[in-house]
């Protein structure tokens, strides 16, 4: 082994330094002070620009002109009516815009009660037969029990709604406009093609039948629909039809779900009676439970929260008082589900039946959307819409440019009319205003012909040169010093 590698060996540890000590080549990220200064100066720089930017957008709003109305005695210098006409037309605008802003009011209370409309829904049940024992003739050559299936039967349920043409907001009947003609034949309502089919206004069916030969489990006697959880429009159907095996007539029960969108609850007897109705969703239930508060005035004075029941609300809250925001969570038990629509119907697998079939015909009451609110949605979304209020826009801002520069003409006039009056006194009172003008522009006070001259005179002998100034001087530059600017 080398001897100096060795004697290098011996030397013990250097004292004072830890293994955790910073080697050469490791340098630690520092984040300098001079780099935040500099992005914190970037920072506030920014912000004086949006600010200025804003600024300069708010004078030019401010620069704009707004004033649409005529001044006053133009009319008596302009020929014609014409100022007259445009202060109807003013007059009518005024008009028209109260009428639109209270209309503007309306529709939007009406979209957040969302209103519905009732329907009718005809709905047509009949049934089909084949292989029954009648259909079947035992005379025919090469006949056989078993060249025949077995009996069954297929019931078809077609639902469609009615919908008029005299339904429809835009439709105009030319008749309306004839009231006194009697001659002409009252014409019947067109049935247009409905915009909804049969299956978008229940999500389930189920058929229930009478005195069921088979167990719960017989397929024959189960029939059940449902609709899927992102069934759309176009997934929708008129029809449903099911098949089943038996040859007797049968009575049956179709019960179907109504699908409600909000959903919508069956209230309790307690509750409807307050409320004076009986089906509704959360949202119509928490209304008018607050419209009922309002009107009986149960709410407290220090605590507007804070309700006070009276006999009707003790009988659905149970209680003396509650907080309003509870009362959401304390309805949930008294709102039922809708009890389904229940179509009796009696299965004919008989020959006589079949014969001239028929039929069975019920009509449901549906609820649909208001017609009005897609019509108010189409229109505010029209881009024709968004483009005439902005030619409507465009319009009103010229006329507010012309009619300041009617302003401007109508001030020419009015100064050199006095001027032709009498030249003399008019250029007197222009000169004394316009006098007025630069004294006020040179914070100067109008004391006599001479007053305030003594501040425009320069030298040892002026006011700037007196002791006072001097004082005033010295004040000023030792504050400086003092402060360090």
């Amino acid at each position: 082994m080398n001897p100096q590698m060795q004697n290098y060996r011996q030397y013990a540890q250097a004292q004072g330094r830890s293994p955790a000590a910073r080697r050469p080549g490791q340098i630690p990220p520092v984040q300098h002070a001079a780099q935040q200064a500099q992005a914190q100066m970037m920072q506030q720089q920014a912000q004086q620009r949006n600010a200025a930017i804003e600024h300069q957008l708010a004078q030019r709003r401010v620069r704009k002109p707004s004033d649409r109305n005529m001044p006053d005695g133009l009319e008596e210098i302009v020929i014609g009516d014409g100022v007259e006409q445009y202060k109807k037309l003013r007059e009518a605008e005024k008009r028209l815009d109260h009428l639109m802003a209270r209309k503007r009011l309306e529709i939007h209370d009406n979209f957040s009660k969302n209103v519905k409309r009732q329907k009718t829904m005809r709905i047509w049940i009949s049934n089909t037969v084949s292989s029954q024992p009648w259909q079947m003739n035992p005379d025919e050559e090469g006949f056989t029990f078993d060249s025949g299936g077995e009996p069954t039967y297929r019931v078809k349920i077609q639902g469609r709604l009615l919908e008029y043409d005299d339904d429809d907001i835009l439709h105009s009947d030319d008749e309306d406009q004839e009231m006194g003609d009697q001659d002409k034949p009252v014409k019947e309502k067109k049935i247009k093609t409905p915009s909804k089919k049969f299956t978008h206004f229940f999500k389930g069916m189920n058929v229930e039948f009478d005195n069921p030969k088979g167990g719960l489990g017989d397929p024959n006697q189960t029939v059940t629909w449902k609709k899927g959880q992102s069934s759309t429009q176009a997934g929708d159907f008129d029809t449903i039809e099911f098949e089943r095996k038996a040859d007797e007539n049968a009575n049956i029960t179709i019960c179907l779900t109504r699908d409600e969108q909000p959903e919508r609850y069956r209230l309790s007897k307690a509750l409807a009676e307050t409320l004076d109705m009986e089906e509704a969703d959360r949202a119509e239930v928490v209304m008018g439970i607050w419209d009922y508060v309002r009107a009986m005035g149960l709410q407290e004075d220090e605590e507007r929260r804070s309700i006070q029941c009276d006999d009707s609300l003790k009988r659905i809250f149970d209680t003396d008082t509650f907080f309003f925001p509870q009362a959401a969570e304390r309805l949930v038990p008294h709102l039922h589900p809708l009890p389904p629509v229940r179509l009796p119907y009696t299965i004919r697998v008989d020959e006589e039946y079949h014969k001239n079939p028929e039929p069975t015909v019920y009509d449901v009451q549906v609820t649909v959307e208001d017609p009005l609110r897609p019509l108010i949605f189409k229109l505010t979304q029209n881009p024709e819409y968004q483009a005439a209020l902005r030619s409507v826009a465009k319009l009103d801002d010229e006329l507010a440019i012309v009619v300041q520069a009617l302003h401007h003409q109508k001030a020419r006039h009015q100064f050199f009319t006095s001027m032709a009056k009498d030249p003399q006194k008019f250029i007197e009172r222009w000169l004394s205003s316009q006098k007025k003008d630069l004294s006020v522009l040179l914070a100067e006070q109008e004391r006599g012909d001479v007053a305030g001259m003594e501040f425009s005179k320069g030298g040892e002998d002026s006011v700037w040169g007196g002791q006072v100034v001097r004082e005033a001087v010295r004040y000023r530059l030792a504050r400086a010093e003092a402060t360090g600017r």
